[in-house]
């Protein structure tokens, strides 16, 4: 027999010849089609021995729907929906909301970022349950978070500046690049999580629904209403500016020929696939999950039962967990989200409980289980290094993109207190920015009492969230060996530092060989 060609065949020709016993290798990209439509002749290499040149060639967006319905929403199939790759704009959503959309394994995110870019201090999210009552108090506490944020930043600028003079190996515009960055990192702690921000997200029709469904039964109305406008633009025909170019030099040129040319134009426009739609058939069908929403209230029961009302224990930056039973650990977990008390803390309340009882929650929280629902999140379980966070909510915006990591996240809260930068105390401009930060508590006593979780898009990243960290070995070397380099915040440094510290006091072995980066922030400031 011959040996197989090394080289990619880009011909058509994929079939052999006759005489030829094996066919020529044929790999090409594939462009230009609807995600629903290439969905269907991705899933037809399971069903067909012809090449997908030919599937492509016979299929329509009517059949392509015809399909999906039959296979994907009507016999389950979901595994189809995984070849309908759809990229989404979010533009002037909360930083609150970005969160939200961006808690999924299965995507890939692009946010505009605290770093390089100074945030528009007229572009905040409005409550509309907040604006019906107290708006002038409302408006008055994040214009002046936000005014802090921008006096702060010239003199943080002007401190480093005199701190950091500029090296000779770099250029004026690269060293003035450097010092807001940095800059920006100090005071972005100001940044109310109503700041309005930009993110582009890809995934699969798959990914989406799953996505959809966990928006819509977010309690937060912004959200809420963000899952249905998702839903919106993937049932609507998607921006294409290529699309909008061809259309427009069609128009010019039906304005300058004959009546029969025009016709043949206007049959072009109308017979050319221009304006490609994103799933409409796969993310139709998406309503609230029932399974969350009923789950979320019998926790938070659970919660308060199990707890009796007891003060938080204080606990540190980041709390390695050593191992435990199974049964407690998804116990524990599932508990977690639905307070502000430290995970070991719910262990140890776990920890009491009879087999019966345990065996009680866990059958609670099966029974919302319909047979279309994933188990929660929390069932990700069983012999995983586990991290109890407790972060400002600017560095857990940052280690949020860690997504291989089960992550549970707990409510945002004012009760854990908040980070003042250490930037802003070297350049003695710390208790400008304590004050900023007491004005904003006193304005959100008064307007929580009223509006209960809509209060929170007055919280500044400045403030403490605590969320539950579980990996395994590689991903804490990728996170501890990418998070710890000089080129990120000091915050989520100190953070990945601390997992590196807590786990080679158990297990030196295990990390012997782990490329850690300690801080240094002097010697770090230009290698970036």
């Amino acid at each position: 027999m011959g040996t197989p060609s090394s080289s990619v065949n880009n011909t058509n020709n994929s079939h052999p010849e006759k005489g030829v016993g094996q066919a020529k290798r044929d790999i090409f990209a594939i462009a230009g089609l609807p995600p629903e439509v290439l969905a269907v002749a991705m899933a037809k290499y399971s069903r067909s021995k012809e090449s997908i040149r030919t599937t492509m060639a016979e299929l329509t967006e009517e059949k392509s729907a015809e399909f999906h319905e039959k296979w994907v929403l009507g016999y389950g199939d979901a595994s189809v929906a995984d070849m309908a790759i759809i990229a989404i704009a979010c533009e002037n959503v909360s930083i609150l909301a970005s969160k939200a959309i961006e808690d999924n394994r299965l995507a890939a995110y692009q946010e505009k970022s605290t770093r390089y870019v100074d945030f528009d201090s007229t572009r905040y999210y409005r409550p509309s349950a907040i604006m019906a009552k107290h708006a002038e108090l409302y408006e008055r506490t994040i214009d002046d978070l936000f005014t802090t944020y921008r006096s702060l930043l010239g003199g943080l600028i002007e401190y480093m500046r005199k701190r950091f003079p500029k090296p000779t190996d770099i250029t004026d515009k690269a060293y003035e690049s450097k010092l807001k960055a940095r800059s920006l990192d100090g005071v972005r702690y100001l940044l109310p999580a109503a700041t309005l921000t930009n993110f582009g997200m890809i995934m699969s029709a798959r990914s989406l629904r799953h996505a959809i469904t966990k928006l819509m039964a977010n309690p937060y109305q912004e959200i809420r209403e963000i899952g249905e406008e998702i839903r919106q633009a993937a049932l609507a025909p998607a921006h294409n500016p290529r699309s909008e170019k061809l259309k427009g030099h069609l128009r010019d040129l039906q304005s300058s020929v004959g009546e029969n040319q025009q016709t043949i134009i206007s049959q072009i426009m109308n017979n050319m696939t221009i304006d490609i739609k994103g799933a409409p058939t796969l993310i139709k069908h998406t309503d609230p999950s029932e399974y969350l929403l009923k789950t979320n209230e019998k926790l938070k029961e659970l919660a308060v039962k199990i707890m009796r009302g007891a003060p938080v224990q204080p606990s540190s930056r980041v709390d390695y967990i050593e191992p435990h039973s199974y049964e407690d650990e998804l116990i524990t977990t599932l508990l977690y989200s639905a307070t502000n008390y430290p995970y070991r803390q719910i262990l140890e309340s776990a920890r009491k409980l009879s087999a019966s009882e345990k065996e009680k929650i866990i059958d609670t929280v099966a029974e919302c289980r319909s047979p279309y629902d994933q188990p929660r999140r929390e069932y990700e379980i069983g012999g995983q290094l586990i991290f109890d966070v407790l972060m400002d909510y600017g560095a857990f915006r940052d280690l949020q993109r860690h997504r291989i990591c089960t992550q549970i996240n707990q409510p945002l809260t004012i009760d854990h207190g908040y980070e003042t930068p250490f930037e802003l105390k070297d350049a003695g401009l710390a208790k400008p920015f304590d004050e900023a930060i007491s004005r904003f508590r006193d304005a959100y006593d008064i307007i929580s009492r009223d509006a209960g979780l809509e209060a929170d898009y007055m919280i500044p990243l400045a403030s403490k969230k605590r969320t539950l960290y579980k990996m395994d070995l590689r991903e804490l070397y990728h996170m501890v060996e990418l998070r710890s380099k000089p080129g990120g915040h000091m915050s989520y440094r100190n953070i990945v530092l601390d997992m590196y510290n807590l786990v080679k006091k158990q297990h030196p072995m295990l990390v012997k060989h782990l490329r850690v980066v300690i801080p240094n922030y002097d010697e770090d400031f230009f290698k970036r």
